[in-house]
Protein backbone atom coordinates (compact mmCIF):
# COMPACT_ATOMS: atom_id res chain seq x y z
CA UNK A 1 0.00 0.00 0.00
CA UNK A 2 2.85 2.36 0.84
CA UNK A 3 4.39 1.82 -2.63
CA UNK A 4 1.05 2.55 -4.21
CA UNK A 5 0.75 5.88 -2.34
CA UNK A 6 4.31 6.75 -3.30
CA UNK A 7 3.55 6.10 -6.99
CA UNK A 8 0.36 8.13 -6.70
CA UNK A 9 2.27 11.05 -5.14
CA UNK A 10 4.91 10.86 -7.86
CA UNK A 11 2.24 10.85 -10.55
CA UNK A 12 0.49 13.82 -8.96
CA UNK A 13 3.78 15.75 -8.85
CA UNK A 14 4.46 14.87 -12.47
CA UNK A 15 0.93 15.95 -13.43
CA UNK A 16 1.40 19.25 -11.61
CA UNK A 17 4.72 19.77 -13.39
CA UNK A 18 3.10 19.08 -16.76
CA UNK A 19 0.28 21.53 -16.03
CA UNK A 20 2.83 24.24 -15.23
CA UNK A 21 4.73 23.49 -18.46
CA UNK A 22 1.52 23.70 -20.52
CA UNK A 23 0.76 27.07 -18.91
CA UNK A 24 4.30 28.30 -19.72
CA UNK A 25 3.88 27.19 -23.33
CA UNK A 26 0.51 28.95 -23.58
CA UNK A 27 2.05 32.17 -22.24
CA UNK A 28 4.98 31.86 -24.66
CA UNK A 29 2.59 31.29 -27.59
CA UNK A 30 0.53 34.34 -26.56
CA UNK A 31 3.69 36.48 -26.46
CA UNK A 32 4.82 35.18 -29.86
CA UNK A 33 1.38 35.94 -31.31
CA UNK A 34 1.51 39.46 -29.87
CA UNK A 35 4.99 40.15 -31.32
CA UNK A 36 3.92 38.78 -34.69
CA UNK A 37 0.86 41.01 -34.65
CA UNK A 38 3.00 44.06 -33.81
CA UNK A 39 5.52 43.32 -36.59
CA UNK A 40 2.85 42.60 -39.18
CA UNK A 41 0.76 45.66 -38.31
CA UNK A 42 3.57 48.19 -37.96
CA UNK A 43 3.47 51.02 -40.48
CA UNK A 44 7.17 50.52 -41.13
CA UNK A 45 9.11 48.31 -43.49
CA UNK A 46 10.53 45.42 -41.46
CA UNK A 47 12.81 42.96 -43.14
CA UNK A 48 15.55 40.52 -42.28
CA UNK A 49 18.42 39.78 -44.60
CA UNK A 50 21.19 37.27 -44.16
CA UNK A 51 24.90 38.03 -44.45
CA UNK A 52 24.70 37.59 -48.22
CA UNK A 53 22.01 40.27 -48.53
CA UNK A 54 19.24 37.72 -49.14
CA UNK A 55 15.80 38.59 -47.77
CA UNK A 56 14.59 36.10 -45.16
CA UNK A 57 11.61 38.08 -43.77
CA UNK A 58 9.46 40.81 -45.32
CA UNK A 59 6.51 42.10 -43.28
CA UNK A 60 3.09 42.87 -44.78
CA UNK A 61 3.73 46.61 -44.86
CA UNK A 62 6.95 46.03 -46.83
CA UNK A 63 5.03 43.83 -49.25
CA UNK A 64 2.43 46.54 -49.86
CA UNK A 65 4.99 49.34 -49.98
CA UNK A 66 7.40 47.70 -52.44
CA UNK A 67 4.77 45.74 -54.40
CA UNK A 68 6.17 42.24 -53.85
CA UNK A 69 4.30 39.28 -52.39
CA UNK A 70 6.19 37.34 -49.74
CA UNK A 71 6.71 34.29 -51.97
CA UNK A 72 8.18 36.53 -54.71
CA UNK A 73 10.76 38.25 -52.50
CA UNK A 74 11.88 35.74 -49.86
CA UNK A 75 15.16 34.13 -50.86
CA UNK A 76 16.01 36.97 -53.24
CA UNK A 77 18.81 39.49 -52.81
CA UNK A 78 17.89 43.01 -51.78
CA UNK A 79 20.05 44.08 -54.74
CA UNK A 80 18.01 44.17 -57.91
CA UNK A 81 14.71 43.89 -56.05
CA UNK A 82 14.35 46.77 -53.57
CA UNK A 83 17.88 48.20 -53.88
CA UNK A 84 19.23 49.26 -57.28
CA UNK A 85 22.92 48.66 -58.07
CA UNK A 86 23.36 52.45 -58.23
CA UNK A 87 21.04 55.22 -57.17
CA UNK A 88 19.95 58.08 -59.44
CA UNK A 89 22.98 60.15 -58.39
CA UNK A 90 25.36 57.30 -59.31
CA UNK A 91 26.13 56.17 -55.75
CA UNK A 92 27.25 52.52 -55.65
CA UNK A 93 24.65 50.72 -53.56
CA UNK A 94 26.23 47.28 -54.09
CA UNK A 95 29.19 48.38 -51.94
CA UNK A 96 26.85 49.89 -49.38
CA UNK A 97 24.85 46.63 -49.00
CA UNK A 98 28.06 44.58 -48.81
CA UNK A 99 29.31 46.86 -46.02
CA UNK A 100 25.97 46.74 -44.16
CA UNK A 101 26.05 42.93 -43.98
CA UNK A 102 29.70 42.91 -42.87
CA UNK A 103 29.67 45.96 -40.59
CA UNK A 104 26.07 46.74 -39.62
CA UNK A 105 27.20 48.88 -36.68
CA UNK A 106 28.58 51.42 -39.21
CA UNK A 107 25.11 51.69 -40.69
CA UNK A 108 23.03 51.88 -37.52
CA UNK A 109 21.04 54.55 -39.37
CA UNK A 110 21.33 55.28 -43.05
CA UNK A 111 19.29 56.85 -45.78
CA UNK A 112 19.43 55.62 -49.32
CA UNK A 113 17.46 55.32 -52.51
CA UNK A 114 15.44 52.14 -52.93
CA UNK A 115 13.05 51.08 -55.64
CA UNK A 116 9.58 49.71 -55.78
CA UNK A 117 8.66 46.74 -57.96
CA UNK A 118 7.48 49.10 -60.69
CA UNK A 119 10.92 50.78 -60.76
CA UNK A 120 9.81 53.92 -58.92
CA UNK A 121 12.70 55.30 -56.84
CA UNK A 122 11.96 56.06 -53.20
CA UNK A 123 14.20 57.30 -50.39
CA UNK A 124 14.10 55.26 -47.19
CA UNK A 125 15.57 56.03 -43.78
CA UNK A 126 16.80 52.70 -42.41
CA UNK A 127 17.73 51.51 -38.96
CA UNK A 128 19.90 48.37 -39.08
CA UNK A 129 20.78 45.98 -36.28
CA UNK A 130 22.84 42.79 -36.38
CA UNK A 131 21.22 39.71 -34.91
CA UNK A 132 23.98 37.64 -33.34
CA UNK A 133 24.02 33.85 -32.96
CA UNK A 134 25.16 32.04 -29.81
CA UNK A 135 28.76 32.01 -31.10
CA UNK A 136 28.89 35.80 -31.51
CA UNK A 137 28.58 35.73 -35.31
CA UNK A 138 26.24 37.91 -37.33
CA UNK A 139 23.32 35.72 -38.31
CA UNK A 140 20.99 38.27 -39.91
CA UNK A 141 20.47 41.99 -40.17
CA UNK A 142 17.20 43.47 -38.93
CA UNK A 143 16.30 46.43 -41.13
CA UNK A 144 13.46 48.80 -40.27
CA UNK A 145 12.68 51.52 -42.77
CA UNK A 146 10.37 54.45 -43.35
CA UNK A 147 9.85 56.54 -46.46
CA UNK A 148 11.59 59.91 -46.30
CA UNK A 149 9.01 62.63 -46.80
CA UNK A 150 10.40 65.96 -47.99
CA UNK A 151 8.58 69.03 -46.66
CA UNK A 152 6.73 70.94 -49.36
Amino acid sequence: MEDRNKNKDELLLELDSLRKRVLELEITKAKEDKYKQIVENANSIILLMNTKGVITFFNQYAQRFFGFHEQEILGKSVLGTIVPDKDSSGKDLISMINDIVKNPERHFVNENENMRRNGEPVRILWSNKALIDKHGNIEEILCIGNKVVKPE
